[in-house]
């Protein structure tokens, strides 16, 4: 579970997709530890020790600023992310639901698992290419980059705690609060 955001010493989240969260534990130790800065407090949660009572902290930032590999995790929800939900092949947007995962160079004939070969694709689109090769899709899939990824915030990022709010800058419409 992700009770405490994990930001960088700038304030920015250390990811995005997904969210850098910590478990209520990791975030203890990591004070005990004297690693963080804490920001925010859960002000209604607090564990208790023997010996000590403490709140459980809501946001924590890093005391050094740790670079960014600019990397981002291969996922299907990525991948619906850099596509913007929409068919690679027919542009049309769909509902992440009615969207799946298509081989521009299919498996069957040698394509891999990756950034550059894998689309989103509406079910229709997908059964109609099959393993066909002379269908392409209109958009050529590449590896998207962290800041390409933040800068299309289009997609609903889940959060577990309102007040990670004033700390992501992320438009509310495309916000959902998660128990």
């Amino acid at each position: 579970m992700s009770d405490t955001l994990l930001l960088n010493a700038d304030g920015a989240p250390l990811s995005i997709t997904p969210l850098s969260t910590l478990t209520w534990q990791e975030s203890i130790k990591l004070i005990w530890l004297d690693k963080i800065n804490v920001l925010e407090w859960h002000e209604d949660w607090e564990v208790r020790s023997p010996n000590h009572t403490l709140l459980v902290p809501a946001v924590i930032s890093v005391r050094d600023y740790v670079k960014s590999a600019g990397d981002v995790n291969f996922s299907r929800k990525n991948i619906f992310i850099r596509d913007n939900h929409k068919c690679q092949y027919c542009l049309e947007t769909f509902k992440t639901s009615e969207l799946t995962l298509d081989h521009v160079i299919p498996r069957s004939r040698g394509g891999k698992t990756s950034w550059t070969n894998i689309v989103s694709a509406c079910k229709k689109c997908n059964h109609t290419k099959a393993n066909r090769m002379d269908i392409q899709p209109v958009i050529m899939p590449k590896q998207p980059n962290l800041y390409q990824m933040i800068g299309n915030k289009n997609f609903t990022l889940s959060i577990r705690h309102g007040i990670w709010l004033k700390y992501l800058n992320w438009p509310e419409e495309f916000v959902r609060r998660v128990a």
